[in-house]
């Protein structure tokens, strides 16, 4: 037989239902969804939540599908992931550069990996705490930027909160009247904050923070995800019955535990022994006294708190050793 032949009579039993890229099977799929979800199930999509990964909201807008204008809703933890890579990004162009002050953009007492992820995080909880308000979000990322510039010739404190339970030291200190002899701790350089400026600008755009009103994730969507991965990993090519199967069995597991094979198993006519439901019983118990812990303010805490430390040990490394490893730069 040819390999036209072949092609030929394949193409009647072919279950391949998409040609191109994964990032492109992305999109496609995703207007699939929106076009049959009225005739299907007589909804419409008209708010979507996304992570500006891919194009796919672009697409939903160009394909218009209702004739109703679909808004776009971030995933805040996605979002706040802006501020690390933009952040990580300006260091590494200024890379060789001098500020200001005659200085340059990284190292220690300026722009660290360390001061990064505090950014970052703090960028993420006022958007959080501030969720259904945006003009509020837009005061509080503001607060952080004035509040790391300040130092004891410039207080810059307008923004930070007032009252005796403020996180801003400075804004206790004018509540107990003790604030003419305050001392401000070592600050972040005012060139360092001058040179972060502009992303703290954009990333607090009303156009963007308005669609972060409501605090809305995708943590449950990437949970999910990863959980299908496991039986169908995304990095090898899968045929539809596969990848049916796999999501079955990912929303099974997901809802229901471990416990859920013991059903599959018996619509499929197989035996479960005693060692099958033990080992079931004990891994849901596990996941959920592993969950539980992990979402312990303490244990939380002393994780943050090791990644820091480990950060800046590397950050004093690279400063007393210098440049010693990069992709092909020796």
């Amino acid at each position: 037989m040819s390999r036209i032949e072949w092609k030929k009579q394949h193409e009647e039993s072919c279950t391949k239902n998409h040609a191109g890229s994964a990032a492109q099977m992305e999109v496609n799929g995703i207007i699939d969804m929106y076009s049959r979800s009225e005739a299907k199930y007589g909804v419409r999509y008209v708010k979507y939540i996304g992570d500006g990964d891919c194009k796919t909201f672009l697409a939903i807008t160009n394909h218009n599908p209702y004739d109703v204008k679909v808004s776009k809703i971030e995933c805040v933890g996605h979002v706040q992931k802006r501020m690390g890579t933009r952040l990580r990004k300006l260091k590494s162009e200024f890379k060789g550069r001098k500020l200001n002050d005659k200085k340059p953009l990284g190292g220690k007492g300026r722009l660290t990996d360390v001061i990064i992820d505090q950014l970052t995080t703090y960028y993420g909880n006022a958007i959080r705490k501030h969720s259904d308000n945006y003009r509020d979000m837009q005061r509080a990322i503001w607060s952080i930027w004035y509040h790391k510039r300040s130092n004891d010739n410039e207080p810059m404190h307008d923004f930070c909160p007032d009252g005796p339970n403020s996180w801003c030291a400075y804004k206790k200190a004018v509540y107990n009247g003790t604030h003419k002899n305050f001392k401000h701790k070592i600050s972040i350089p005012v060139a360092v904050m001058d040179a972060i400026k502009p992303i703290f600008k954009d990333l607090s755009h009303p156009d963007l923070l308005k669609r972060c009103i409501g605090g809305h994730t995708q943590n449950v969507n990437e949970s999910l995800n990863a959980l299908i991965w496991t039986f169908c990993p995304k990095t090898s090519n899968s045929a539809r019955k596969i990848i049916e199967i796999a999501v079955n069995l990912a929303v099974t597991n997901f809802n229901d535990g471990k416990k859920s094979i013991l059903n599959v198993m018996e619509e499929l006519g197989l035996v479960t022994g005693e060692n099958s439901v033990l080992f079931t019983k004990n891994a849901d118990r596990e996941r959920i006294i592993f969950a539980d812990k992990r979402a312990l303010s303490n244990t939380l805490e002393a994780r943050i708190a090791k990644r820091r430390e480990k950060k800046q040990n590397d950050e004093c490394l690279k400063d007393k050793e210098g440049l010693v490893y990069s992709s092909g730069a020796f």
